[in-house]
């Protein structure tokens, strides 16, 4: 008698496991499964009749990556696009590489702070360095924000100048540049000026607006990476250092900190992309 094959309506049916089941399967709570379905992360099916999810057994091995995944604190996208990636090894190198960097960052910050408190402030990255700077005439407009609000207050300011300097036919003549004559934090809100250098008088074009000379000077400034710039508190320590003029016996600051927006910024280019600046005289 020749063997034969089942017909396929006699093929047994994939195992499908509930929400718990998966849960457990991945050492993962179910609220996670829940939330990792819902983004997309998961793929489930409904029960036509109770409505429950059900999950194919090919999607433990996708559920304890997430979980690990997760337990380095990368965000559910970027959990997404390393999973959802032709080559995943290749996507969590390049992302991990990221972290570990911002992590640098954040470590080196932490160590300034620490030798702060020692009493021997000392910057874990840049350089300090002193130049002239020409006098220059700048259009600018003053904002008020927290820290928090900080880089939405620059964008918003920086766009209405912007829009100023094009409707006058204007352009830039140096980098422009933020200044902070007071010093926010989480709570408290601080004035900040971003100034625009042009070649020639500029008609203020609303309240708000004031056209000013940027004096020549001596500057002491620091030139930072997209990365450092990215950090929070590494932003927070070079202000420090230079605030408090710890970089040299012989210099004192004699005027507001800024920053000074380099043509690089926010673009990804390696290299400098910002540098934090005060104005420096001799003791």
């Amino acid at each position: 008698m020749t063997n034969q094959s089942p017909p396929p309506s006699s093929a047994v049916p994939a195992p499908v496991l509930t929400t718990g089941a998966l849960a457990r399967a991945a050492s993962l709570t179910d609220k996670a499964v829940r939330l990792y379905a819902d983004r997309g992360l998961l793929r489930a099916d409904r029960d036509p009749v109770t409505g429950r999810r059900e999950f194919g057994p090919d999607q433990v091995g996708r559920a304890r990556a997430v979980g690990l995944l997760r337990s380095l604190d990368l965000p559910l996208v970027d959990v997404a696009r390393v999973l959802d990636d032709p080559d995943p090894v290749a996507r969590f190198d390049a992302l991990w590489g990221e972290r570990r960097a911002d992590l640098r960052v954040s470590v080196e910050a932490g160590e300034y702070v620490r030798a702060s408190l020692a009493g021997r402030p000392r910057l874990p990255f840049g350089e300090v360095r002193v130049r002239d700077v020409a006098e220059v005439l700048t259009l600018s407009v003053e904002t008020y924000a927290d820290l928090p609000a900080v880089p939405d207050a620059i964008r918003a300011a920086t766009a209405r100048l912007f829009e100023a300097l094009e409707a006058e036919g204007a352009p830039l003549v140096a980098a422009p540049f933020v200044e902070y004559p007071e010093r926010a934090t989480e709570g408290v809100t601080a004035r900040l000026i971003v100034h625009a250098p042009v070649a020639e008088t500029v008609r203020p074009p609303s309240a708000g607006f004031r056209l000013g000379v940027d004096p020549a000077h001596t500057q002491a400034f620091v030139a930072l990476t997209q990365r450092q710039v990215a950090d929070q508190a590494a932003l927070v320590v070079v202000h420090d250092h230079l605030s408090t003029a710890s970089f040299a016996d012989d210099l004192v600051p004699v005027g507001a900190n800024r920053e000074i927006y380099l043509p690089g910024f926010g673009t990804g280019e390696p290299g400098p992309v910002m540098e934090v600046a005060v104005p420096v005289g001799r003791r």
